[in-house]
């Protein structure tokens, strides 16, 4: 919100009509506790780092704004974060290029990046792994028979799942979101999302495939022992009779195995353009490498803002004239000290020093010049 921070940092102007309480942070900084509405607060903003503002109005506190400025009507980009890096299993996560992002818009930021594989990936906003961002695991939920019912032991339905997988389907379903946009979080059991070749959001699995070892296969309608010898394939499984070798892994005691099928890989190294919004944790992979672009800076308010510099200004102008002023003193009081002025130049003095000298030693005959 440009003009939040006004008068010259020294206040913060709000707009959000209907907010009885609110909150304060800088960049960097904490929250300060929620205090009382007012359309101007006092706070001493900093140069160049992000204030944000939350406001709490009839039950929800989902309104949050911010504003940055670095000298007067100067502004600068605000973001959650200072810094913001993309670490993937392909820069061994940092180790070998730190995947730096640059913030192109206030709380976006954005890399180009190039694949020719699906590589897992997580943001994060520190050189170290104090905080990352990445998505939820998808956790498998089937419904049940009660247990006293005797088709319990023999029902099996087809499983539902949750995780940030399960939203993003869910939302590219409705045409809420298109097949470039997800969601990810910052909690500490987050697991690294997909990156690829593709410049989708499409991950290698479906939603609870991703055990690339040997499992044991349910079998459901119409499938079979002679099922499982001859179908080899799906689209997501390969499937194998159990030969109760170690390579079977845990397949374990079924006569049916599957596993799911790797990656694809592409001949083709492709770039995709990578943007991650800091605030609402939003993120996008598309080919459109335009939209990694940086964005014009937000103008400010019309006009001038409220408050005075005149003591300001004074005060510039007296640092700047200041040391000149002790320096010019300090000269003139030296001169006036001095017993001897020069009125020659170190040159001229030794030229007349020798000429001194030489005649001392030399008496002239009389009658006769003397020779110089």
């Amino acid at each position: 919100q440009p003009g939040l921070i006004c008068n010259y940092f020294t206040q913060l102007c709000h707009s959000a009509p209907g907010a009885r309480w609110m909150r304060i942070m800088e960049l960097g900084g904490k929250w300060t506790e929620w205090l009382p509405y007012q359309p101007v607060s006092p706070w001493q903003a900093t140069p160049g780092r992000t204030v944000i503002v939350q406001y709490h109005a009839e039950g929800s506190a989902s309104r949050i704004v911010a504003d940055c400025v670095l000298h007067r009507q100067e502004r600068c980009r605000s973001s959650w974060h200072g810094e913001m890096f993309l670490r993937t299993d392909m820069n061994e996560w940092g180790m070998l290029d730190e995947g730096r992002m640059t913030l192109i818009d206030d709380f976006s930021w954005a890399v180009n990046a190039s694949f020719d594989q699906y590589v897992n990936a997580k943001f994060a906003p520190f050189p170290n792994w104090d905080k990352s961002y990445g998505k939820q695991k998808a956790r498998e939920m089937r419904y049940l028979l009660p247990t006293f019912d005797p088709r319990a032991q023999n029902f099996l339905s087809d499983p539902f799942y949750d995780g940030t997988e399960a939203i993003r389907k869910y939302m590219v379903d409705r045409a809420l979101w298109s097949e470039y946009e997800s969601i990810a979080t910052g909690a500490e059991s987050a697991n690294a999302f997909w990156l690829s070749h593709l410049c989708s959001q499409e991950p290698p699995y479906k939603a609870g495939l991703s055990d690339l070892d040997w499992q044991c296969h349910p079998f459901s309608e119409g499938q079979d022992t002679e099922w499982c010898k001859t179908i080899g394939e799906d689209e997501d499984y390969f499937y194998a009779f159990n030969n109760r070798s170690a390579y079977m892994g845990d397949c374990g005691s079924c006569d049916c195995c599957r596993k799911v099928k790797p990656p694809s890989v592409s001949d083709v190294n492709r770039t995709c353009c990578i943007l991650f919004n800091d605030l609402l944790l939003n993120y996008t992979v598309t080919d459109d490498l335009s939209l990694c672009s940086e964005r014009p800076l937000r103008a400010g308010p019309m006009g001038a803002q409220r408050g005075s510099l005149v003591i300001s200004d004074l005060m510039a102008a007296f640092w700047c004239i200041f040391p000149f002023a002790v320096a010019a003193i300090g000269v003139f009081r030296k001169r006036s000290q001095s017993v001897v002025r020069m009125r020659f130049s170190p040159d001229q003095v030794r030229r007349v020093g020798r000429v001194a000298r030489v005649w001392t030693r030399r008496q002239p005959s009389a009658g006769l010049p003397a020779e110089v």
